[in-house]
């Protein structure tokens, strides 16, 4: 009964990935000219916010366009996030085990953390723009947070994966884990504009995992270990 409950997970998870490729999306800038129209009522969409033509994982396309689209992006999540588990097992692990350790308050706590560290490269991007080399900067400083960022949403992506891995009692697998767990978190983030929120608040609870296993590595932030020649 259990195996069939999560059958049923897994066809509602891909039921709402599909669902964005059969709901007609506001006409975008690039579409082509219609005849007996002005130039000024060409494009009446054309102000239409990009989180309600895009998502966190690529734009909501139609048709077969945009269930091909969607399945190469999922894969693509897959494929990369299985890529950084098996370089990085440990970190991955432990922050896999803050994600899930504690109550709630703990977990507000991550959430924060995360939202924090967000708040704090933007200021940092701001500043960057006043150094020489601000180009480079930005670069470096939103490459660290999207880096990190993804590491807590692997490591999210785990946890959910594993939660109905044992409700199910399915054998362990991080594997199968991590494909179910990234299935779950591609469908929430395919539905329109409540996607962003709910990757967003993924990705810095993620985040904050990371930042709170200093990266992973189980150990303390201090400066203990500096050391001066005097």
């Amino acid at each position: 009964m259990r195996t069939i409950l999560v059958g049923l997970l897994v066809v509602v998870c891909l039921v709402v990935i599909a669902i964005p490729a059969y709901i007609a999306l506001p006409q975008s800038v690039y579409a082509p000219p219609q005849p007996g129209r002005s130039s000024s009522q060409q494009f009446p969409f054309e102000d239409v916010p990009v989180w309600m033509r895009l998502g966190p994982f690529g734009a909501h396309a139609k048709g077969w366009q945009g269930l091909l689209s969607a399945a190469a992006s999922w894969v693509y999540l897959y494929l990369t996030s299985a890529l950084l588990l098996a370089l990085f097992p440990r970190r991955m692990r432990l922050i896999t085990q803050a994600i899930k350790s504690g109550g709630w308050r703990v977990q507000l706590r991550l959430i924060v953390i995360g939202l924090l560290a967000v708040l704090a490269s933007v200021l940092l991007v701001m500043l960057a723009r006043f150094a020489f080399v601000w180009v480079v900067l930005v670069i470096i400083l939103t490459g660290a947070v999207f880096v990190l960022s993804f590491l807590g949403v692997i490591g999210v992506s785990l946890v959910a994966g594993g939660a109905v891995r044992r409700w199910a009692k399915f054998v362990p697998s991080p594997w199968g884990e991590l494909a179910l767990g990234s299935l779950i978190l591609f469908a929430l983030g395919r539905i329109p504009v409540a996607g962003w929120i709910c990757v967003g608040i993924i990705s810095a609870w993620g985040l904050g995992a990371v930042l709170a296993t200093h990266l992973g590595s189980g150990e303390v932030w201090s400066l203990r270990d500096w050391e001066t020649g005097d």
